[in-house]
């Protein structure tokens, strides 16, 4: 279905044919009807599938200039409450709606002048409570509550939060739950505070005429001179690598940049202005590789990623998920390649009993030894810093 069936405001159509916006995704045509009604809506899409403008269309097609704010928008990063608010401002361009982006990390100031004319906040739990507390943001006037990547936002520990901003709210605006997963949390939610919300599921299943999943066995100590020799052979565009911590991110990368290849990592230990102007070169291709903790498998859409590399598997089968649709966005096609010793076979052997994929053993090409050199990292308010540690054969 298209877009231009749904008969939109003029100015957001406007929008979305400058933007390229033809036809409607899965998600997109099964809960934008039901969201411009009225209807609380409960949708549980997979990562990747344009959960974004699902229900940022018509919430920018409803929302009334000057009048306030009357959208909250709630998401479990600053990375993704940045991009969803770039998103939306993009939907907005012609009708000129007013969006704050509040996070963590940020000038106060910056983002109180924001708030002072908005008509939608897209924010963090943690900055929008404090905001409230401080007495910059008054929610009598929402009338569409957004809990965006809502399981993400438990896994983080965001459960109370979520209740506390829902119960200063009026108890009958429209709320919107969007998620990959379902997990007995949310479904308490539902129950608790949404009007007969009509749930919404799509596929789950990656589509495997588009993403092609391969495992490679490889013993621990030989596992990062794989790495380097796939990202030197098989890779087309862009990559990224995953790692399950801190430490393991910045070491891999410090080793791989050391080899000649062009990367950085990105995770939670990081400065915010580092982890922006981290993000930043990624998309604008001026890094090759990004070696990443999970802090970057939600949300993340940058565009030519070709590769996913799993060097350690996540002990959530849904994390494993979030990383892999980090490719194959879109209709381009993408590999994923996870890097199997002996200590992530349990974790493997959870995400194949989760999901039905076809994941294709993959023999170990040839490849040259490498050392690999581990540092001592401290990870404090100015980020990582680390000092050099013996170095080994990899």
């Amino acid at each position: 279905m298209k877009f231009e069936e749904l008969r939109l405001d003029g100015d957001l159509q406007a929008s979305l044919h400058t933007i390229g916006f033809v036809e409607m995704t899965d998600i997109q045509e099964r809960t934008i009807p039901l969201i411009r009604d009225g209807h609380d809506v409960f949708g549980q899409s997979q990562t990747g599938s344009g959960k974004t403008a699902a229900f940022g269309i018509p919430l920018v097609e409803k929302v009334q200039r000057g009048r306030g704010v009357q959208v909250l928008v709630l998401e479990p990063t600053r990375e993704l409450a940045k991009q969803v608010s770039s998103e939306m401002k993009k939907f907005s361009a012609n009708k000129h709606v007013k969006i704050a982006t509040i996070y963590g990390g940020a000038s106060f100031n910056t983002q109180i002048q924001a708030l002072k004319k908005a008509e939608v906040i897209v924010g963090t739990p943690g900055r929008v409570i404090d905001m409230m507390k401080r007495g910059h943001i008054e929610l009598e006037g929402i009338t569409a509550f957004v809990l965006d990547e809502a399981d993400k936002m438990i896994d983080m520990g965001f459960f109370e939060d979520m209740m506390f901003i829902s119960e200063k709210m009026p108890r009958d605006r429209q709320t919107l739950l969007f998620s990959a997963t379902m997990p007995d949390k949310l479904k308490h939610l539902r129950s608790k505070f949404s009007r007969n919300a009509h749930t919404i599921k799509t596929s789950s299943k990656v589509a495997e005429d588009v993403l092609k999943q391969f495992y490679c066995e490889v013993s621990y100590t030989r596992k990062f001179s794989l790495l380097t020799h796939l990202l030197e052979n098989e890779r087309q565009g862009l990559s990224i690598v995953f790692c399950n911590a801190r430490r393991e991110a910045d070491d891999v990368a410090r080793n791989l940049k050391e080899s000649g290849i062009n990367t950085k990592s990105l995770h939670g230990g990081m400065p915010q202005n580092k982890r922006e102007k981290t993000m930043q070169q990624f998309h604008d291709k001026k890094i090759d590789v990004l070696v990443a903790t999970d802090v970057a498998a939600r949300g993340l859409d940058v565009k030519d990623v070709t590769h996913i590399f799993n060097y350690s598997i996540p002990m959530n089968a849904e994390d494993y998920a979030n990383r892999i649709g980090r490719t194959a966005r879109a209709g381009n096609s993408g590999i994923a390649i996870s890097l199997l010793s002996r200590n992530d076979h349990d974790a493997f052997r959870k995400v194949q009993s989760t999901f039905s994929y076809d994941i294709e053993e993959m023999n170990a090409p040839q490849f040259k030894v490498r050392p690999f050199r581990k540092h001592n990292y401290s990870y404090a308010k100015g980020g990582a810093r680390g000092r050099s540690q013996r170095a080994y054969a990899n």
